[in-house]
Order: structure tokens, then C-alpha cells, then sequence
């Protein structure tokens, strides 16, 4: 038997066995008119630890109705942030990653997702940098560099 054949379907057991790649959802928020400028006007984050891997197609989308931000589905988030927010996921997360950590959790909802799902947030450029990091921690993520 050929060797090429007999290598096969270990081959394929191995590319199946691998890890999906991670993907990430880059975001750039401008304003206009009289409109308050965001703290944090170019951001890119990773949902870690969820079950349905297309979660991060689902809350990437560009919502029309917002017209003053542009998303990216990305295969991961680029180097150059000033600093990273690691915060719990919770069903509320997947509406708007904004709300993560201590600020989703008001009972309201059920909570459908694993204790180790995590939204991580790289901030590339912030009107106010120190602000970025109280809103981080205010929210009950954990900032780093």
C-alpha cells in the first residue's frame, strides 16, 4: 500500500483534532455634530470560553442603526494596544461588550453561560486613557498592559 495512503487518515484526524482559530471583532467609533466623543474610539475584543464559536459573527455585526462605528471580524487583534480589560461574559455581553463583569449582572436575565466565558478588550486609542482603565475596572474587568 502506498505510504501517502496510509498517512491519511492520521493527517486528517490531526487537522480536525486542532483548535478552531480564535477570531476578533476590531471596532473604530467616531462621532459627529455635537455628539461627546468616546473614551475609547478604536478597540478590538475576543469572547474566550463560549460553547458557539459563531458568537463573535453575531456580535460583530454592523448594527445600521449606529452609524458612527465601523466593525471588523478579524482572525485576531493586532499588537500596539495601551492596555487590555478582561471581564466576565454574560448573556447581556453578546447584546453590547460593553456590558461585562459586575454591570450585566442585575438578575434579570438567565445566566446561560459558562463561569469561564470572558470578553477580552485590547484598547488601541482613547481620548482619555486613564478613564479606559476606570471604566475597565468600574465594570469589574481587570486591566493590564
Amino acid at each position: 500500500m502506498n505510504p501517502m495512503l496510509r498517512l491519511a487518515p492520521v493527517l486528517l484526524v490531526g487537522a480536525f483534532s486542532l483548535p478552531a482559530a480564535a477570531k476578533s471583532c476590531y471596532v473604530h467609533s467616531e462621532t459627529s455634530g455635537a455628539v461627546p466623543a468616546p473614551v475609547v474610539t478604536e478597540q478590538c475584543f475576543e469572547l474566550h470560553g463560549l460553547d458557539d464559536e459563531d458568537a463573535i459573527d453575531w456580535v460583530c455585526q454592523d448594527n445600521e442603526a449606529v452609524k458612527n462605528s465601523r466593525r471588523e471580524i478579524r482572525d485576531s487583534c493586532p499588537d500596539g494596544h495601551f492596555g487590555i480589560c478582561t471581564a466576565a461574559m454574560t448573556p447581556e455581553t453578546l447584546a453590547n461588550e460593553r456590558a461585562a463583569g459586575s454591570q450585566a449582572k442585575n438578575g434579570t436575565l438567565p445566566t446561560q453561560m459558562s463561569d469561564e466565558a470572558t470578553i477580552v478588550t485590547y484598547h488601541y486609542h482613547a481620548s482619555d486613557r486613564a478613564q479606559a482603565k476606570i471604566d475597565c475596572e468600574s465594570g469589574g474587568g481587570s486591566w493590564s498592559r
